[in-house]
């Protein structure tokens, strides 16, 4: 593999997994969070109407790596256009809803580790407590008493639907608004004729 190869896997690597990354430190930085009064020893009492884990939370990480997702099949859509051929497509798809299924698994762990409250806060010191994602992406999924249990599907397996679908939207929408003279279904431009007669000439 040449040196332009090596450069070019490793700038579509960065453009594929940054996006994920700057999600990550947003949501970490930026995502609402549950509130806790200090009692010492590394223990408090959550306040109340101070944030819920896994609500809002879950939303603005969603709307995050669905944002990542978008980048992500946009750096693919134009640096490798072999990938825009149907064969392509599964790669456009599954390439950034992987991407987004492994930084939503992360994510929980990441803010704890970065964003964990002091362990010793005084007393009576009020603390904000790390975000979550929460267990619908993770957990047994059951809708009432009854309806579908997704135990069999591995942890992440939902943010990789979700992943690949959005990832599905933006390779339509760029599909239909790119432009390629073989999808003209033979709609003949006027200009281009007169300047091929022009060139002949």
């Amino acid at each position: 593999m040449t040196s332009s190869s090596w450069f070019r896997a490793v700038g579509t690597l960065a453009g594929v997994v940054g996006p994920a990354v700057v999600a990550l430190v947003v949501w970490i930085a930026a995502a609402p969070r549950s509130e806790l009064l200090s009692v010492g020893g590394g223990r408090g009492v959550r306040l109340p109407e101070s944030g819920t884990d896994g609500g809002s939370q879950l939303l603005v990480l969603v709307v995050l790596l669905g944002a990542a997702v978008v980048c992500a099949v946009l750096v693919l859509w134009s640096r490798h256009p072999g990938l825009r051929r149907p064969a392509g497509v599964p790669v456009l798809l599954l390439l950034p809803g992987l991407t987004c299924a492994v930084a939503a698994v992360a994510a929980s762990p990441l803010a704890g580790l970065l964003a964990a409250p002091p362990r010793d806060a005084p007393y009576g010191m009020v603390v904000a407590q790390a975000p979550a994602a929460g267990p619908l992406f993770f957990d047994r999924m059951i809708y009432g008493t009854s309806g579908p249990s997704w135990d069999w599907l591995p942890p992440g397996a939902g943010w990789l639907v979700v992943g690949a679908m959005l990832a599905g939207f933006t390779v339509a929408a760029l599909a239909h608004f790119s432009y390629s003279p073989d999808l003209r279904d033979g709609v003949v431009d006027e200009e281009s004729v007169v300047e091929s007669s022009d060139r002949a000439a």
